[in-house]
Parts: structure tokens; sequence; C-alpha cells
């Protein structure tokens, strides 16, 4: 892995201004017993996110020995993703700085003051947007181990997450209106339903007015001819 040698000092003067914080000089620290080392990075993250998303991405340093801070250059496509400022969660107990640059996150992080140096498996977490459709993994561009002592050491491990592919979100669709009523009615009903308005009811009731007056009229005129009829049958008995 390629170690940048103008990133060493920083991270120096970071661990030195945390010891010097605390009335103690760097060279009072205890000696280191060994030369600051991890066994394994990896870097984790989401293998599909939605556009607009947030998501996060940690790195792991495996098996780490003696070590009181480190500096990691984490890179991506900054066309895909784009980091949160503030969303760094580090170890407890120490300090961190983020610095972020087109397509980088430079994270540097020390323990303060008297703290013990780390061993064991470090972990930290940066939350990232997916701000367009596409595909990214996110690299371990360089690594440099602090001691307790504040003697650099670069590591050699490289390490990069699995592809995370950004899909675009999906559209959705307008919704289907309701009906309400029967057009033309004036009542209200529902669409497949016959529906009969007051309106309806008095035209109805005006158009039955000439058939009903009809019938009558029918039923009347045989009236007449069945009293004619036996009329004529008393007259002629009558003779």
């Amino acid at each position: 892995m390629h170690q940048n040698p103008r990133r060493l000092p920083r991270l120096l003067a970071v661990a030195a201004a945390a010891l010097a914080g605390l009335g103690l000089a760097v060279g009072t620290a205890a000696p280191a017993l060994a030369a600051p080392a991890v066994a394994n990075v990896s870097v984790s993250a989401p293998s599909t996110v939605t556009a607009g998303d947030a998501f996060e991405v940690t790195v792991k340093l495996a098996g780490a020995t003696d070590v009181y801070g480190y500096e990691v250059v984490l890179a991506f496509d900054p066309a895909v993703a784009s980091p949160v400022d503030g969303s760094a969660a580090v170890t407890a107990g120490g300090f961190d700085s983020v610095r972020t640059g087109t397509g980088t996150v430079d994270l540097v992080y020390t323990r303060l003051g008297t703290s013990p140096a780390l061993s064991g498996d470090l972990t930290f977490t940066l939350t990232f947007t997916a701000t367009a459709a596409g595909s990214t993994a996110f690299t371990v561009r360089s690594l440099s181990l602090v001691d307790s002592a504040s003697a650099v050491t670069a590591s050699t491990n490289a390490a990069t997450s699995p592809t995370v592919e950004v899909v675009s979100a999906a559209a959705t669709p307008p919704p289907t209106p309701t009906p309400t009523g029967n057009p033309g009615t004036g009542g209200t009903g529902t669409v497949g339903t016959a529906s009969v308005s007051d309106d309806d009811l008095a035209s109805t009731g005006t158009d039955v007015v000439p058939y009903a007056a009809a019938a009558l009229a029918l039923l009347a005129v045989g009236a007449a001819a069945v009293l004619i009829a036996a009329r004529r049958r008393r007259a002629g008995d009558a003779r």
C-alpha cells in the first residue's frame, strides 16, 4: 500500500498535541514494547442501496497490537456516494479528526494522555448518502499506525469492500381516484349501481299522468258500453 509521507507529520502532531494538552511530553510516554501493527484490514458496506438513502461503511483493523493512533484514507466514487459530515463513530476514549476530499475521507484517531495503547480488533464507521444510480467500492488507500511513543509505522495491509450497487428509487404511480357519484343523475352512488334522485322521481310522476288519464277514459267507455247493451236487452224483452 502506498503511503503519503506528508500525512505522517500531521498524524504525529495530532498525537503530540493530545499528550501536551494534558501536561505530558511525548518523550515521557512509556516506551513501546513493539512496533504497532494490525493483522488484517477489512471494509464492509451494504451490497445494494437506493439513491437518496444513507448507509454505513465500516473499517475493521483486526488483530491490532500497541496501536495508540492511526490514520486511514478511504477512497470511493464521488459520483455515486457522498460522506455525511460528523458521522464518524470511533473507539471510545480517543480523539478523531475527519477531512473529506473529492472521492476520499481522511480519518485520524488518537488516544489521549496516559490512556493505554489499544490491542485487538479496532473499528470505525462512516455514514454516506447514495447520491446517484451506479456502483462503487470503498478502498483503504493508505493506513498509518502510531504507537504510545508516537512512532509512526506505515501499514502494508490493503482492503476493498464488495461493490455497492446504488439503484434508482422506483417511481410511485399516482393514486387511482375513487368514484363518488353517478354523473348526470344529480344523485349519489357508485359506478355500476343505478341511482335515482328526487328530480328523477318527480319527472317520472309527471310522465305517468297522461297514461293514467287514458286508462280511466277507457274504463269509463267500457262501463258505458256495458250499460247500453243491458238496456237494449231489457227493451227487447219488453216487446
